[in-house]
């Protein structure tokens, strides 16, 4: 008799566990899914509404960028800009500008819609001084904010009556601007 009431209460509750624990379970099982479903796009929103919020706050810098990128290459051609460059350089070096000379070299077409067209500058330029210095002019026009190569450059000694001799250079820079 014991044995049938345990067989009875063991299918009562395999019974109960199949028709309505089973159920809850799944039921349970389901809003898990739903939630880890939900967390992981919080996660992904919040994630890309910091990456928004990164970008609109390097937007916000863009007139800062800009204004070094046309340190760099200006918006337009212009002489006095590459002038005061190259006088400085030479003043800071130590060099005597005998003469310096520019001329408006033919735009470059840019092959992209994206891309501006490319205008250049050329500077010629004849200084006086010592090697090092001029080697550290050299140097600094390496190393300057301003877009330059230097395409042409002679170096001549010179020796007046009675002094010693000096180095002469001639000199070709040519720089850059975004044409329209």
């Amino acid at each position: 008799m014991f044995i049938l009431l345990s067989l009875a209460l063991l299918l009562g509750a395999a019974f109960v566990y199949s028709s309505l624990i089973r159920d809850a379970y799944d039921s349970v099982a389901a809003l898990r899914s739903e939630l880890i479903s939900k967390t992981d796009s919080l996660n992904r929103t919040q994630e890309t509404l910091t990456r928004v919020q990164s970008l609109l706050n390097s937007l916000q810098n863009a007139p800062e960028v800009q204004k070094r990128a046309e340190l760099i290459l200006p918006n337009s051609k212009d002489i006095g800009y590459l002038a005061s460059q190259v006088i400085g350089l030479a003043k800071i070096n130590g060099l005597g500008l005998e003469s310096l000379s520019t001329q408006i070299a033919p735009i470059q077409p840019s092959k992209s819609n994206i891309v501006r067209n490319v205008g250049r500058l050329k500077a010629e330029s004849r200084l006086g001084g010592s090697y090092s210095g001029f080697k550290a002019f050299l140097r600094q026009l390496e190393d300057n904010i301003l877009l330059l190569d230097v395409s042409d450059l002679r170096v001549e000694s010179y020796q007046a009556k009675g002094e010693a001799p000096t180095l002469n250079y001639a000199v070709s820079i040519t720089s850059y601007y975004q044409a329209e």
